[in-house]
């Protein structure tokens, strides 16, 4: 097997200097690898098919592993109860009223099998219902699985096939009913669930922009797009503001009104360019992650209780003022950050995103005049919102562009200001940690962005990811050592607190928590690539928390440390997963 992350270092570097920087994981920019010829880089870059998503993903357990192969522990899987129509693991004995309920769905993302087809189906991550407890992914029983029933408006937007989206992402700190899709065409479109769905908008890059990653902010306020630009040959990102809601999508927990860019619940219904932000020194951007500094999920209401946005009007001065400073002034961010990787450039950047963030507090939350220029809504650059052609304030700026080794992964920390920072993996399965400053606090002036250390996981980290309801824990996917490592992160540094090994695991590539509502527990998806399936593991006690109470522990005791809830199959090898708690 070809691995494009082995290629790019020139074949007269002395051996002693490479492992240098391998083992350093942040080197210093003479030392970084002049790119490979370039319309190498965009073939692949541009291929989608099996063999190009193992060249794009790194080398596997079998490189770092020749020989015999290992032995691997297999996690106690409980077996399916079955009762009427409903299939179950935990819990029961069934009861005829459903009572509270809960499940997550999403989708998940594949290389298939067969040429022409979609690789992007609706799966069922969980379902609680009448005292039971399904811990194991499955088909929807209540809608379309294979292809996602979103695929029939993306067909019809391309007059054709859209196929299957290299990447798909979400909103993380608050309640994101749909994910934002991103096409090797150049199509950004959206997919939800059964119950949480919106119109289903679309954006077209032009041929020249060539999209590689995507990332949406906390409360799916904007979407931020990598790309190249191949008629200039440089690194470009893209800024799209997201709408959701409004008149024309009567969602209960979403603004009665569109308001793009406001923290919202992912119902989407619009989708603008805002603009492109260069990248200096990287020509091949591979991965983005960007947050804001709100994180809270509550709303407050008018009586003081948890409410819903759709009872504020922004055309009222008073309900523009909660926002502003009143009960909710904490909603919506006031600055965020995004780091960008390349691993065809050994660099990472970071952007503020302080200027986008304020402006959009700015227009909506204070004066009569500003608000009314919001509701100038439309396509046109001098229409709400504004382009950067037309308003360069609000544009996110480029402050940092370091040199680290084959950077694989970044994760920009989920947690306002309390601990800025960035977390970029490197193929030796070094994880750097970033001090971000002043780019996620209060303050005129930024402190310098400076690497403060490195935790050490597996090889090839290829994914690294939020544990949801954790501010200082995340999760990294090595590729390399088929290990999935929980990471603690603290003012002093960062350390592994555990390891998930199992037979089953094959090739584990992505992973995503699950959404849950009534509920407790944490439960983790994880994309096998070559195994060609998805994998439920549950890291944590079982509690019905609306139906009585009722606690379960993991394994066949009851003790252990891991339970595999089940497996799902695939015609062909997933490689991204994103869902939502559907009620």
């Amino acid at each position: 097997m070809k691995y494009s992350v082995l290629v790019k270092v020139p074949v007269l570097l002395a051996a002693g200097l490479l492992l240098a920087q391998l083992q350093l994981g942040v080197s210093k920019a003479q030392q970084s690898a002049p790119p490979a010829n370039q319309q190498v880089i965009l073939k692949e870059l541009q291929d989608f098919t099996r063999e190009g998503w193992n060249c794009r993903l790194g080398p596997d357990f079998a490189f770092f592993h020749p020989g015999a192969p290992e032995k691997f522990p297999e996690i106690w899987m409980p077996p399916v109860k079955a009762v009427k129509d409903w299939n179950y693991e935990i819990g029961g004995p069934w009861t005829d009223k459903a009572g509270d309920f809960s499940s997550t769905q999403g989708q998940i993302l594949y290389c298939p099998d067969e040429i022409g087809t979609d690789g992007v189906d609706r799966v069922t991550i969980l379902e609680w219902t009448n005292n039971t407890f399904s811990e194991r992914p499955q088909p929807p029983w209540n809608t379309g699985s294979h292809p996602d029933p979103a695929s029939i408006d993306w067909d019809k937007v391309v007059h054709g096939h859209a196929g299957t989206p290299l990447a798909m992402a979400r909103g993380m700190a608050g309640w994101s009913n749909c994910g934002v899709a991103l096409f090797p065409s150049g199509l950004v479109a959206t997919a939800g669930t059964v119950t949480g769905y919106g119109s289903n908008p679309t954006f077209q890059f032009p041929k020249n922009k060539l999209p590689t990653a995507i990332s949406v902010t906390n409360k799916s306020e904007f979407a931020f797009v990598t790309v190249v630009d191949t008629d200039l040959m440089k690194g470009q990102v893209a800024v799209l503001a997201l709408q959701s809601g409004g008149p024309k999508r009567d969602f209960p927990h979403e603004w009665p009104d569109a308001y793009p860019g406001l923290p919202n619940v992912a119902v989407f219904t619009g989708i603008k360019l805002l603009g492109y932000i260069d990248l200096p020194g990287i020509t091949f951007p591979t991965g983005i992650s960007a947050v804001g500094n709100a994180t809270t999920p509550r709303l407050n209401g008018r009586d003081g209780n948890a409410g819903m946005l759709r009872e504020y009007n922004l055309a009222q001065a008073a309900d523009r003022n909660v926002f502003w400073q009143g009960t909710n002034s904490q909603y919506s961010s006031t600055l965020g950050y995004a780091v960008v990787i390349s691993k065809y450039d050994a660099k990472v950047a970071f952007l503020d995103l302080r200027p986008l963030f304020q402006r959009v507090r700015e227009m909506y939350f204070t004066t009569e005049d500003n608000f009314q220029k919001t509701r100038e809504l439309g396509p046109d650059p001098t229409q709400w919102p504004y382009t950067f052609d037309i308003d360069p304030t609000w544009e996110p700026k480029i402050v940092k562009v370091l040199s680290q080794v084959e950077p694989t992964a970044a994760l920009a920390s989920l947690d306002g200001a309390r601990t800025p920072r960035a977390f970029v993996a490197s193929l030796d399965g070094k994880v750097q940690i970033y001090d971000v400053g002043a780019l996620a606090a209060d303050g005129p002036s930024l402190a310098p962005i400076r690497n403060t250390g490195f935790v050490q996981v597996g090889r090839n980290p290829v994914c690294l990811a939020y544990q949801k309801g954790s501010f200082d824990t995340f999760i990294a996917v090595s590729r390399g050592d088929r290990e999935i490592a929980w990471v603690k992160a603290n003012e002093e540094g960062a350390q592994v607190i555990e390891r998930l090994r199992d037979s089953r695991l094959q090739d584990p590539v992505y992973v995503e928590t699950a959404d849950t509502h009534g509920i407790e527990t944490p439960l983790l998806t994880v994309a096998d690539f070559n195994g060609r399936q998805i994998l439920n593991y549950r890291y944590g006690e079982l509690v019905f928390a609306t139906q009585g109470g009722a606690r379960f522990g993991m394994g066949a005791d009851g003790k252990a440390i891991f339970e595999c809830g089940g497996t799902m199959t695939f015609p062909g090898c997933p490689f991204c997963i994103s869902a939502a708690n559907v009620n």
